[in-house]
């Protein structure tokens, strides 16, 4: 089918292809990688990248070079972040390791990221599996991958603003999780 696909583009269409293909290809893995943690998610999302980029090739070919970098490296951070989200990430003892020591990397830094330092990491993990998917995507990129609010605002497609009140939202949904469960601990 990509055989047909390809079959309908023109020359200069190819070549450009071709062109971003060897420009970009190690870019976007490690981009991609970044963000998945997966080699396998990570090279899914950037061959399902070169496909839509062959599928928006008539526009990108009118783009100039910065842009079309541009361009083609958001269509590669929707890729990835798709597959974040279809895939329920687990939260490994690593990952809860990598919380506890980015929770504190950002300027932003608040009150409410301060219990992800101290918190018991059993107890943690526990509460992060009753997130919603959104909520663990954002928590992962926020501290596991330490993405900035505007990167994060950039992926999710909200205002900076938003991703900060998000974050600080999920966090106190977190720690209120996390009492019940220290609660149920200490009755035991």
């Amino acid at each position: 089918m990509i055989i047909i696909f390809f079959n309908n583009l023109t020359d200069e269409q190819k070549e450009l292809i071709n062109k971003i293909f060897s420009d970009m290809n190690a870019l976007f893995y490690y981009i991609s990688y970044d963000i998945l943690k997966n080699q396998f998610d990570a090279e899914d999302a950037v061959a399902q990248t070169f496909l839509n980029i062959s599928g928006n090739i008539e526009k990108i070919s009118n783009f100039s070079c910065p842009e079309m970098r541009s361009y083609c490296v958001v269509i590669l951070k929707n890729e990835s972040i798709n597959i974040l989200r279809k895939s329920s990430k687990y939260i490994s003892d690593e990952d809860i390791d990598n919380l506890y020591q980015n929770s504190n990397k950002d300027e932003t830094y608040n009150l409410e990221e301060e219990f992800l330092k101290t918190a018991d990491k059993e107890i943690l993990k526990s509460c992060i599996s009753r997130l919603s998917e959104d909520e663990k995507n954002l928590i992962y990129l926020r501290f596991l991958n330490e993405f900035s609010f505007k990167q994060i605002s950039e992926l999710f497609d909200i205002t900076e603003e938003a991703a900060k009140k998000r974050s600080q939202r999920i966090l106190k949904k977190l720690r209120a999780y996390y009492e019940e469960g220290d609660k149920v601990v200490q009755n035991d």
